[in-house]
């Protein structure tokens, strides 16, 4: 009975933090640790088969990690960064399946008892990540006056796949609020011969969109200044729909949060899923340098809780 109330108190804290505002981590956590803390209520058989449906997906991307090293080493040759690919994401997937038996059956041995704490308090915050991205992906409940779409390197001088994507993304959400207006973001990195923004703009009058309804930001190096930079074609009353990739979205908006962008996000699908499961990788460790304290405490205190 308490372990119910502790589920259903959690679920309901999680539903008042999405209605507050989605965009953090604890849209998806909340809720997420309410239906642990009921699945702890199952026999011990469905209890491991649940786990195991939790770390899945961090058994996936050992297996995407895996991969990654044996391409690194086949085709650039000996290296350690492809050995570490390969070797850690051999263990982190093979060790998934075994997390289920390991609980079952030496949960109590102190060794054992911290290496499923670990393990089971990263596939938590990356099953939360994709849930809180999830929640941050459902269908839009404003009307937009500025569509905001994220710039991405440019593939050859010209719009890559990625880029491609987000662009008709957005150009499509603008066809159905024409009297919005498209902010293209995106600076000039090193490898390309002229802002990103200038290309997604001239993608956008190649679609027939007029030039009166195209604003450029073009000093922006990265998500963070995405924001920042963009902010000043934002007013206080306008209603913000931030478009950009399915794995890029959760921090995006959290950015966008943290510069006091109020905005809705509009996730573009990417088709390779080898491609979105490395980015994804990427973004987990773009998320963790943005709590480089919050993340490592709540560690240590659940190391600490299995040592008591």
């Amino acid at each position: 009975m308490v372990t119910l109330l502790i589920g259903a108190g959690l679920i309901i804290l999680g539903i008042v933090v999405i209605a507050h505002d989605r965009r953090t981590l604890l849209s998806g956590l909340l809720p997420f640790l309410g239906l642990l803390t009921w699945l702890t209520g199952l026999t011990p058989v469905w209890l491991a088969s649940t786990l195991f449906v939790i770390i899945l997906p961090l058994g996936i991307l050992g297996e995407v990690l895996t991969h990654d090293g044996y391409w690194l080493l086949s085709r650039y040759g000996t290296s350690a960064k492809g050995y570490f690919f390969l070797v850690g994401g051999f263990l982190v997937m093979v060790f998934a399946p075994l997390f289920p038996v390991l609980w079952l059956l030496w949960r109590s041995v102190l060794t054992v008892k911290l290496m499923l704490a670990i393990y089971g308090y990263v596939a938590v915050l990356i099953d939360a990540y994709l849930l809180a991205t999830v929640i941050n992906a459902l269908p839009l409940t404003i009307k937009p006056t500025k569509i905001l779409i994220l710039g991405a390197g440019l593939i050859k001088g010209g719009v890559g796949p990625v880029l491609r994507r987000r662009l008709l993304g957005g150009l499509a959400l603008y066809q159905r609020f024409p009297k919005a207006e498209l902010i293209m973001s995106g600076g000039q990195g090193d490898d390309e011969p002229e802002p990103e923004a200038v290309a997604m703009h001239r993608f956008a009058r190649q679609k027939g969109v007029s030039k009166s309804a195209i604003r450029l930001e073009t000093n922006s190096t990265n998500t963070a200044t995405n924001l920042s930079e963009a902010k000043r074609f934002i007013n206080s009353g306008d209603r913000v729909v931030l478009v950009t990739s399915d794995y890029h979205l959760l921090r995006s908006l959290l950015y966008a949060r943290r510069q006091g962008v109020n905005c809705q996000g509009l996730a573009v699908h990417t088709p390779h899923f080898t491609f979105t499961c490395n980015a994804f990788i990427r973004e987990l460790g773009a998320y963790t340098i943005i709590h480089r304290y919050l993340i490592p405490l709540g560690l240590v205190l659940v190391i600490i809780l299995c040592l008591i």
